[in-house]
């Protein structure tokens, strides 16, 4: 069972205290004040979801209510800690649970399964024969059904123990449950003397203690040395005397501590490691690098205007004639975004009266409330926008053509109902002073210089659509020159910065939408591949290049899983260190979305052999009629990938014409007929399928 992931919402609870919890090879717990992470020692998988909210509940309870200033000045007091530490535990418990309501059943059915798995080494063992303390740890955790008694006095404490609300009256109460346990002790005693019991055989164990330097005596009462004409054998008798008393004082103050100790609260300290993972297996955390919107994305001013500087083509007549052949597939769009968007609205209208009289209902008004003239309120439509990064690597070559169709019919649809949109492609590199960059941190993902291109935008006028249309048409090789993909050599096709540009999106889009005062962004990501993984992360807050960095893999250690977290949301995915393409892709897409509240679609694009492996990836082997229908319809809509919707689809079958002919070989037979219908029509159902769904999920 996966319990980071099955506790997802408690850990995003716990982070709405600004508070960063990791599990990490350590023995116990430890909370670091200044920058407020609690780290706790890995847990066992195995345990129960219930355990693994009550240690996590409980820890987090201390590092919110537990003042570190007010431990410090309790042990300077020499409070006893083994008393203090029931009583605020009572506490911190109480608030945790009242601020998170969803643990109280947690944390009943945990200290259950604790007690039956003799954590407190109760079993067997009369819990009303325990000392004061130890009923009251074994009530607080365990509830009423364990019916331990308490006599009137011990039930007015037990009353305080469970209304302290501050650190000063946990001490406060802890020193009272003190002096009372010494007053029982002392009770106890003079009762075994009475009926003439040894005392040494109570249950406590024996230990002895070194003697501290507060123990040794001074040289004289005001300090100074003593006059060394003094008899030295009876001083020496008599320091050795002092001494003596003095170890046995000592002593005998640790006894009487040890007497009042929880001795169920140090076998529960005993047993903990049985929570915890039993092998060598380390979590890595690594945190989500900064990125800076400005002067990070090459603007499509800058870059159509180098292209053209730099005597690139065009492909003019062919853009023309393809913006008219879209129109049906545009208006397609249009009309299925405008009966969405009006029943959206419809579903949330609402009628309210005008105040002004209504005639026709004038003469009912002794039996008709209802007289006034009704009018229907619509709500105002939701501001949408659109953004899309477009995979510009060098295997999207031949998927090249038919995706900038896709691109460009999108975008004319958004250019006909008014939607802001932006399109991106990320390329490996692209010209330096062009180049995007991340500010990294210790902890952060160390992410190379990638390309992010502005090729097309709602910015632009009608003449630099027109122009950058027919740029995109020619690189992609639908001019009249059918050659392979003529683009820049500083937009050249190259690798897979997938990853890289899904960290960036995370501050380009919340910069899209207040720009353009959006309530619905969606993002699009159109790929042909998987990403560079992103395998280091930064060691400390030196500069990456003196290659302060480490592995995020298994490349230095046994990785059990890698931890991703977004500083800035508190959100956290994991993925396994094995699964670095697809895994950690998918951990990145739901951090982005759970930051930028974006409905996030991807679209894969894949030749025959490739599109059947990714369907067998992502459909499960149990599901094979899904499997096969998938291969036959040559799409597939997968839910499982991180995104809202992830499109899988055979390159053959983007192709959007809507009036390519329907070719029939000369004396066909009617199974041939067949066969050719059939694949006229099946570009066109596949097409329309995920248009409807597309549309239907950005409204």
């Amino acid at each position: 069972m996966n319990l980071i992931d099955s506790k997802s919402i408690l850990a995003k609870l716990m982070a709405t205290e600004d508070l960063i919890v990791e599990q990490r090879n350590v023995s116990t717990a430890f909370f670091d004040v200044q920058n407020r992470i609690l780290t706790v020692p890995v847990l066992d998988k195995n345990i129960s979801s219930q355990l693994y909210d009550l240690f996590m509940g409980h820890e987090v309870g201390h590092a919110l209510y537990t003042p570190l200033e007010g431990l410090k000045k309790s042990k300077e007091e020499k409070v006893n800690m083994s008393v203090l530490n029931i009583v605020e535990d009572s506490r911190i418990e109480r608030k945790i649970k009242y601020k998170y309501p969803g643990l109280k059943n947690s944390f009943v059915k945990a200290y259950q399964e604790l007690l039956e798995r003799n954590f407190f080494e109760t079993a067997g063992k009369d819990l009303n024969e325990y000392n004061f303390i130890d009923r009251v740890n074994l009530h607080c955790k365990g509830g009423a059904l364990l019916t331990i008694k308490f006599n009137e006095i011990e039930r007015e404490l037990l009353g305080l123990v469970e209304s302290t609300e501050t650190f000063d009256e946990v001490v406060e109460v802890t020193k009272k449950i003190i002096d009372y346990m010494k007053l029982e002790e002392e009770e106890r005693k003079k009762q075994k003397e009475e009926r003439g019991e040894d005392d040494s055989d109570e249950d406590y164990d024996s230990e002895e203690y070194e003697i501290e330097e507060g123990d040794l005596p001074s040289d004289g009462e005001d300090g100074e040395p003593k006059d060394q004409s003094e008899d030295n054998s009876e001083e020496t008798e008599k320091t050795a005397n002092s001494s003596s008393s003095n170890k046995d004082d000592k002593k005998s103050d640790k006894d009487e501590e040890e007497k009042i100790r929880s001795k169920t609260d140090d076998a529960y300290r005993k047993n903990e490691y049985q929570l915890f993972a039993n092998d060598d297996t380390e979590i890595r955390y690594v945190n989500i690098p900064d990125f800076k919107v400005e002067n990070n994305i090459f603007d499509y001013k800058d870059v159509y205007k180098r292209y053209e500087e730099e005597g690139y083509g065009i492909a003019k007549k062919e853009f023309d004639s393809f913006r008219r052949d879209s129109n049906k597939v545009v208006s397609y769009l249009v009309k299925e975004f405008e009966m969405r968007k009006n029943a959206d609205q419809l579903k949330r209208a609402s009628t309210a009266k005008t105040g002004d009289l209504n005639m026709k209902q004038v003469f009912s008004y002794q039996f008709n409330e209802d007289i006034f003239k009704k009018i229907t309120v619509m709500p105002g439509g939701k501001s949408h926008g659109l953004i899309m990064f477009v995979d510009w690597s060098g295997s999207m070559a031949r998927h090249l053509a038919n995706t900038i169709k896709q691109l460009l019919n999108l975008v004319m649809f958004c250019k006909k109902v008014n939607i802001p949109f932006e399109v991106y492609s990320f390329v490996e590199s692209t010209i330096t002073e062009h180049s995007s960059t991340f500010k990294l941190k210790k902890n952060d993902f160390v992410i190379n210089e990638f390309g992010l291109i502005n090729l097309l935008s709602s910015r632009m006028s009608a003449k630099d659509f027109t122009y950058a249309g027919a740029a995109l048409m020619y690189m992609s090789g639908l001019s009249s020159y059918r050659g392979i993909p003529r683009t820049p050599y500083w937009m050249s096709l190259s690798g897979t910065p997938l990853n890289e540009t899904i960290v960036a999106a995370m501050e380009i889009i919340p910069y899209f939408q207040k720009k353009y005062k959006l309530q619905i962004v969606n993002t699009v990501f159109l790929t042909d591949g998987d990403g560079h993984s992103l395998s280091q992360y930064l060691l400390n807050d030196k500069p990456y290049h003196t290659g302060d960095v480490r592995y995020s893999g298994t490349r230095t250690k046994k990785i059990s899983k890698v931890v991703i977290r977004d500083t800035k949301t508190k959100n956290q995915e994991e993925y396994q260190p094995d699964s670095f393409h697809n895994g950690q892709t998918t951990a990145l897409i739901k951090l982005l979305k759970s930051r930028t509240k974006s409905n996030v679609i991807g679209f894969y694009i894949a030749h025959g052999k490739d599109y059947r492996q990714k369907v067998d990836y992502f459909v499960p082997i149990t599901k094979s009629i899904e499997r096969e229908k998938a291969k036959k319809d040559r799409y597939c809509v997968v839910t499982n990938a991180g995104f809202d919707d992830y499109y899988l689809l055979r390159s053959e079958s983007m192709d959007t014409d809507e009036d390519n002919e329907l070719v029939v070989k000369e004396n066909a037979t009617t199974r041939g007929i067949v066969s050719a219908f059939n694949k006229y029509t099946g570009n066109r159902v596949g097409n329309r399928v995920i248009l409807n769904r597309f549309i239907n999920l950005i409204i």
